[in-house]
């Protein structure tokens, strides 16, 4: 009788203890969110509550790099300093795994909780990167739809091209030309571009010789897209022999940020450029039914 009464007691226990984990609330959203990157920036300020997020990057304010920079005058900005970070304590800080090194690992010795996103390259791994920082701000539901419209949109536009591939080089603002396995050169692949860049064996991003350039008589120079401030990306282009080609097109045909990060706002770059595509070198019309 006194074993079974020491059986129920445990059985009473565990079914107890089965029941409180069974009815413990899911962790909360965190309430005080920073973000020291440009890119985590815009996934954030794209998914969390306004009063959620507490400081953004000052980048983020940036008419040249960030899609968002209008928003972003809503919120306070930071420069990625531990210090800052320690005196407004958030529940969660996002930032990126080229940011300041030392602050991150500064953080996370004192005890905050940091989540680093890479720097993503490929337009096909932006949804997960949008569903990552959703659950992470506890806005699974809005991350999810906006992950799903962006890979429908990609999709119809994929689907809008055919074999003629116009092609195109592209600057960014130190005048280094953007190769393979950039952002820069998945957008231009998705729009139905070839990238000069690529093709002739640029890797990343460099300076890229202007002889080529003449040579290979692109369709299209894309150029920096700023306000204001000129750079380099929009000085390369001008010189005399680019200018002279007869059919080249050149300016900043990419809205200004809108391939700076793997944000949802990559889809407006391309818009833009699967636009200018179909109007320079349209697809016969049974070539995408």
């Amino acid at each position: 009788m006194r074993e079974r009464r020491k059986r129920l007691s445990r059985l009473s226990g565990l079914t107890f203890l089965a029941g409180a984990l069974l009815s413990a609330p899911v962790s909360a959203a965190p309430e005080r969110v920073m973000s020291l990157n440009l890119c985590t920036d815009q996934l954030a300020m794209t998914l969390a509550e306004p009063e959620q997020l507490i400081s953004v990057s000052f980048l983020a304010r940036e008419s040249d790099l960030s899609m968002l920079h209008e928003k972003a005058q809503d919120f306070p900005v930071n420069r990625g300093l531990a210090e800052e970070v320690f005196l407004e304590k958030p529940d969660l800080v996002v930032t990126g795994t080229y940011s300041l090194h030392n602050t991150t690992a500064l953080l996370k010795r004192l005890g905050f909780r940091v989540e680093e996103f890479s720097f993503v390259q490929t337009l096909d791994t932006i949804p997960g990167e949008i569903r990552r920082m959703g659950a992470l701000l506890g806005q699974e539901a809005r991350a999810e739809k906006l992950a799903d419209d962006f890979s429908r949109e990609l999709d119809a536009i994929a689907k809008s091209q055919c074999d003629i591939r116009p092609t195109m080089i592209a600057y960014d603002q130190n005048g280094v030309a953007l190769g393979s396995g950039t952002l820069a050169d998945s957008v231009m692949q998705a729009a139905g571009f070839a990238n000069l860049a690529a093709d002739l064996g640029l890797v990343g991003v460099a300076p890229f010789p202007l002889e080529q350039v003449i040579a290979a008589r692109p369709d299209v120079i894309v150029t920096s897209a700023s306000e204001g401030t000129p750079t380099l990306g929009e000085h390369v282009p001008r010189h005399p022999a680019i200018a002279a080609l007869p059919d080249t097109r050149i300016g900043a045909f990419v809205p200004a940020g809108a391939w700076s990060c793997g944000s949802p706002a990559v889809i407006e770059a391309v818009r833009a450029l699967a636009s200018l595509r179909a109007e320079i070198a349209p697809c016969p019309q049974d070539a995408t039914q």
